[in-house]
């Protein structure tokens, strides 16, 4: 069984170069009529037939005007490689810099956008999300019945028995492909089969829907894979019964690592007309541009427009506040953050006289024998504890170095170990994000093991009473218990770019038992077993998507916004990641709590109230629509938990009469008075007499002054070559996590040497973020430098090699 750790072991391996990425003569030619989706919704409203013959005949207008501008980019030396017209009137063209500046000037045309690059951002979590109690109450036999899932991802691996299911009967019009070849990648249970590799930045060696990577396999598992077993455990997705449609944006592991913007518009055109009720989008890009300037989220807006569900991930960027990445900011879509699981399947590291921690593997030795050998602070020789330079030959000679995360990769951390003597390798985590994780030790052949901060520091303190503890690292891998619903060391936090509540719901995203594909050796997930632990807010997602695809099949004929209300305002209390509940920005509504949200009566709209900012005085109002989804008359009481003397609520009419099938308006008021700098969050409690059941709407304020309080790291490569310059970018915060773009930091040496540029300010690409590049110094080792901005500063470290 192979652990993967999408934030770490693969992303940030990829790094270098990864964030804002463009593909080089590639771009997005926008015209200006309004695409099929835009016009149905402005003519019929929403959840308009788009593919009724009214539809049609829209589209065949567009397809004209597309190809006469077609002839006009040809013109201009330009290619057109495919183009859109559901959620999107859009052209994909290659041509050089010159020529793209020509089109933008063409009549018809709105704007023309570079592509991006973007990156990849089920077991005991139906129990800790409450799915099991609905397939016990309305059957688990038709769990997600007659739902259609988009995966928006690497591909499947089709003959996985996670979707082998001969029950199932294939709906009218279906299965779909993009050609007659890929047909074969559909069965019973996958009736959409569409790959957009062609679109991607390099020549591929495979441009079916074949999973080469593992993500898509895991994701389709996660959302509505049959019940399988794996070789730790049986697994099922959240709607077993729930038809896939597969949507590969990802090419061949080596080949095309990344999506583009192009495939993803593309996959959403298509996943909107194949009819999916549910899309899962499980990709993003840490620097989300305004909304008005972001394509993806424009393609999210208008699906959601068409009743399809869209749940995307908010990003693995975190813990640090403002960290969202683009599409999850899109206002319509459902963004999810990761919380951890209640089990993990690791294995143990056992210190005499202190006891046995949960340890995530590294390097395991042949047959997984165990380690026994005394324990080394490494901070007894380096001074810091990091183990990230060499240490005198022979130091640690029969022992197993105690060393801590951070500044160079572990690989280095365990290569420098072993040189020394050392038999085993125990890697502790830092404070900021202290849970374990399976490390991505490269070549190293060293025994290694990883601890959370806690247990290592516990072993520290031990050690320096008592300097000659013995330990022994053991490598077979079991289920242990860990603290379940906090948040995850990784998940992203909002605000989001527009200052809105994201994530608006969390769901387990750490030790994750997945499915996985076993075709690719050289794929991120490969595993020859089929199945995976992973970790990633990634996962959360499908987990989400599955339960929208649960509650959509028993409260048929909602609208988008009434089922994300249903999600979002019924999530249980999650916890933050040291303890104490989770802020509003952490976590949104909350835990996903599937029986609740099945069972509620009552949705709200708005879902969330983002308040924007002010100062320290502030009279704010907001209209809520309750609108009563059960089967009967009910009196609904409403309520402001939490909030703060400096910034009461008040509700105009706490209780309110609503017929079965009705809506009425209530109108919320803030009064902010003599408000200290920061956030101030609560939600407005939604109770029904009927059924005793309470939702909540989770309302967030920023109080600023506009004076700096932290700084962000948004990118740091972390170690480089001595000969190159590398890039850091950042955000500067004031007290409630808002980013500030008016002002100036500095940065400056430390130590180690080096070189800094100059601090460039990119808020007109990416809101509040700014980069410096800097060169390390001419001797190998840490580059200390200090970023600051008023009374606020951040220490980073680039190791040059």
């Amino acid at each position: 069984m192979q652990r993967n750790s999408i934030l770490l072991a693969v992303w940030l391996a990829l790094a270098p170069g990864l964030f804002a990425e463009v593909l080089p003569g590639r771009y997005i030619v926008e015209l200006t009529t309004e695409p099929v989706s835009d016009h149905m919704t402005r003519t019929r409203g929403r959840r308009a037939d788009l593919r009724g013959t009214e539809a049609e005949a829209y589209r065949t207008r567009v397809r004209s005007e597309q190809a006469t501008m077609r002839g006009n980019i040809e013109r201009r030396r330009g290619v057109v490689l495919d183009s859109v017209s559901t959620v999107a009137n859009a052209m994909f063209v290659q041509a050089d810099e010159a020529s793209a500046a020509q089109l933008s000037r063409l009549p018809g045309v709105k704007r023309v956008v570079p592509v991006r690059l973007l990156h990849r951002v089920l077991d005991r979590a139906v129990l800790l999300h409450k799915v099991a109690d609905v397939w016990n109450q309305f059957g688990e036999s038709t769990a997600g019945a007659g739902m259609k899932i988009g995966i928006i991802d690497t591909g499947i691996e089709l003959t996985h028995p996670a979707f082998q299911d001969s029950s199932l009967v294939v709906p009218d019009s279906y299965p779909r492909a993009d050609t007659v070849f890929n047909l074969s990648y559909t069965n019973n249970k996958v009736i959409v089969a569409r790959s957009y590799v062609d679109l991607l930045q390099y020549r591929d060696v495979d441009y079916s829907p074949s999973d080469h990577v593992g993500h898509g396999t895991a994701l389709a598992t996660i959302a509505a894979g049959v019940r399988s077993q794996g070789p730790l455990a049986k697994i099922q997705g959240v709607a077993p019964k729930a038809f896939l449609g597969v949507y590969k944006i990802f090419g061949t592991p080596g080949y095309n690592d990344y999506a583009t913007d192009d495939a993803i518009i593309k996959a959403f055109d298509d996943a909107v007309a194949d009819g999916m009720d549910v899309i899962s989008l499980s990709v993003g890009d840490d620097f989300a541009p305004r909304l008005a300037d972001d394509l993806d989220v424009a393609a999210v807006e208008r699906a959601t427009q068409a009743g399809v569900i869209v749940v995307v991930a908010a990003g693995n960027n975190g813990p640090g506040v403002n960290t969202i990445g683009s599409p999850a900011t899109a206002p319509s879509a459902i963004a999810v953050g990761a919380i951890t699981n209640d089990r993990t399947f690791a294995s143990s590291v056992e210190v005499a006289s202190l006891g046995s921690y949960v340890a995530y593997n590294g390097y395991t030795p042949a047959g997984s024998t165990p380690v026994t050998a005394n324990i080394v602070d490494v901070s007894t020789l380096d001074g810091n504890g990091l183990g990230c330079s060499a240490f005198q030959p022979g130091s640690l000679t029969g022992k197993i170095a105690l060393i801590q995360r951070g500044d160079c990769t572990f690989e280095l951390k365990i290569n420098n170990a072993q040189s020394a003597g050392a038999v085993g390798a125990l890697v502790y985590m830092r404070d900021t994000a202290p849970d374990p994780i399976y490390m991505s030790v490269g070549a190293a052949t060293l025994p290694s093991q990883a601890v959370s901060y806690g247990d290592g520091t516990t072993i520290k303190q031990g050690l320096s009473a008592q300097s000659d503890l013995s330990s022994t690292m053991h490598f077979d891998i079991g289920s242990v218990p860990v603290t379940p619903s906090r948040i995850t060391d990784f998940s992203a936090v909002g605000p989001s770019v527009d200052g809105s509540i994201k994530p608006e719901i969390v769901a387990v995203g750490s030790n994750f038992y997945t499915g996985t594909q076993t075709l690719d050796y050289y794929g991120d997930m490969y595993d020859a077993s089929g199945y995976i632990l992973v970790d990633g807010t990634s996962f959360s997602t499908p987990f989400v998507a599955g339960t929208a695809a649960l509650i959509k099949s028993l409260h048929p004929g909602l609208t988008v916004d009434q089922y994300r209300s249903m999600i979002i305002n019924n999530g249980a209390t999650a916890s933050g990641m040291t303890g104490g509940t989770a802020t509003v920005q952490q976590a949104g509504g909350g835990l996903v709590d599937a029986s609740a949200a099945v069972n509620t009566t009552v949705t709200a709209y708005p879902a969330t109230l983002a308040l924007g900012s002010g100062g320290s005085e502030a009279q704010l109002a907001r209209t809520l629509t309750l609108t009563n989804i059960g089967g009967s008359r009910d009196t609904f009481t409403l309520a402001a938990e939490g909030g703060a003397d400096q910034f009461q609520t008040s509700i105009a009419t706490p209780t309110v009469d609503v017929d079965a099938g009705a809506s009425t308006d209530v109108v919320v008021s803030w009064n902010g008075a003599g408000m200290t700098a920061g956030a101030y969050q609560g939600a407005i409690t939604i109770t029904s007499a009927n059924t005793g059941k309470t939702s909540r709407v989770p309302y967030w304020f920023a109080s600023s002054t506009g004076t700096p309080v932290s700084l962000n790291m948004m990118y740091s490569a972390g170690s480089v070559s001595r000969n190159r310059w590398t890039t850091v970018y950042f955000r500067v915060l004031d007290a409630a996590g808002l980013a500030l773009n008016s002002v100036n930091p500095t940065i400056s040496i430390v130590s180690g040497g080096g070189a800094i540029g100059r601090v460039v300010n990119d808020d007109a690409n990416w809101p509040g973020i700014y980069e410096v590049s800097i060169h390390p110094g001419a001797a190998p080792g840490d580059n200390v430098f200090r970023l600051q901005a008023g009374d606020a500063t951040l220490n980073f470290t680039i190791t040059g090699l």
